[in-house]
């Protein structure tokens, strides 16, 4: 079973999306794929067509086999769950004094039964955010093609370097450019900026900008199903065929 960390140092990366549609290119493989939603945007309900209605998720019944709800798109998933203000605060202390929470409630639910685990976490250094390198085995950061997105990198890295240098079980933190810009040289210079300073990390494909992505989400249907041929698509499936090569 692989745990993977999705994580960004900003919002409007399009992480919470990016994450979806790989779960569901990752379960058209035929894998088992578990999806945690530690963002109390609770956004992946939208992404993975949910009840709006429902209130349900890992806040109020944990993380355990009775709190999976199975998507239309053959991804199984725990939501954030609708919360009160007061109810956030109270669950985030709790997690601030339980560290391992997270890790635990995977425990919870065998290590055979699900083969990849994906955890998303809002954009920043947040409680969620530790609980998420205290569990999974590796993380990938998304990044855009900007000026602001490189900057923050390094800050970044050594964030999650405070919570996972002294595990052996942890494989590494990679870095995936979504967005990518099909036009104009500034995406193009990031890219060569950021494989010159961690060509170890970046990962060789990066998620282009996507109109039909966008336009997925408006139909809350992943745009693997709502157009696999296109070029965001193609990439992410791209992005699969690398993390089953290098991380399987």
């Amino acid at each position: 079973m692989h745990i993977i960390a999705f994580l960004s140092g900003k919002g409007g990366v399009g992480k919470s999306t990016l994450t979806a549609n790989l779960a569901v290119a990752l379960a058209q493989r035929k894998k088992r794929v578990l999806l945690i939603d530690l963002d109390p945007q609770n956004a992946q309900r939208f992404h993975l067509s949910m009840d709006p209605q429902e209130i349900a998720g890992l806040v109020r019944e944990g993380i355990s086999p009775a709190s999976v709800f199975d998507s239309p798109f053959d991804v199984s998933f725990i939501p954030f769950g609708r919360v009160t203000d007061a109810e956030l605060e109270d669950f985030e202390a709790h997690l601030r004094a339980d560290p391992d929470w997270v890790a635990r409630g995977i425990g919870t639910l065998g290590t055979t039964a699900f083969d990849f685990i994906l955890l998303d976490t809002p954009p920043g250094a947040t409680v969620f955010l530790v609980q998420a390198l205290r569990a999974a085995h590796c993380a990938f950061k998304i990044v855009l093609a900007d000026a602001a997105s490189l900057v923050t990198v390094d800050k970044m890295l050594a964030l999650i370097g405070q919570y996972t240098a002294d595990r052996p079980d942890y494989a590494g933190t990679y870095l995936l450019i979504n967005q990518m810009p099909t036009r104009g040289k500034l995406g193009h210079q990031v890219r060569v900026a950021l494989q010159s300073h961690y060509s170890t990390q970046l990962i060789p494909v990066s998620i282009h900008r996507d109109v039909h992505v966008a336009q997925a989400l408006a139909f809350e249907r992943p745009v693997l199903q709502y157009e696999p041929g296109c070029k965001a698509s193609l990439d992410i499936q791209y992005v699969v065929d690398w993390l089953l090569t290098n991380l399987e």
